[in-house]
């Protein structure tokens, strides 16, 4: 009777292990997809760019929207302006003022032929045949954000 019984507890644990092994599985796939998923969508979203693409893109006389924004910054607007773009689908460069060195800015606005003394983040740039066709800076509202998306029509420039 005894030997019947622990046979009995020893199938009732191997269960066990194997649901909890299925569970852990189930579990590990499930996250692992939600980690891919969330970046991809980032990676789709934030087309994070360099000085490098910016001159490229001038250079070849493209169209663009470049975001310069400052991650690290204390402002929420500079984050509810990025998900706002994403949230329209706009096409835009990521440029973040973070990664960012004092030169590379220098060239950056001299490239644009902004004035560094008016100048000042978050930004939207517009840069149409490769000359900036407008901007709007210091952004303090996604209202002003949407009237220049659509004062532009930003929503076709890819």
């Amino acid at each position: 009777m005894k030997l019947m019984e622990n046979n009995n507890n020893k199938s009732l644990n191997s269960k066990y292990l194997i649901l909890i092994i299925i569970l852990l599985i189930v579990v590990n796939i499930f996250l692992g997809t939600a980690l891919f998923l969330a970046r991809t969508k980032n990676a789709t979203s934030n087309n994070t760019v360099t000085y490098n693409k910016i001159s490229e893109l001038i250079n070849n006389k493209d169209d663009g929207v470049i975001y310069y924004y400052n991650s690290n910054s204390s402002k929420k607007i500079n984050k509810e302006i990025k998900e706002y773009l994403d949230e329209l689908k706009i096409h835009y460069y990521a440029y973040d003022d973070v990664d960012v060195s004092k030169e590379e800015y220098n060239k950056f606005l001299s490239l644009l032929s902004i004035d560094k003394d008016v100048f000042g983040v978050p930004a939207i740039i517009y840069i149409r045949d490769g000359v900036m066709y407008g901007n709007i800076i210091n952004i303090d509202s996604k209202e002003s954000v949407k009237q220049f998306i659509d004062d532009y029509d930003l929503y076709t420039v890819k």
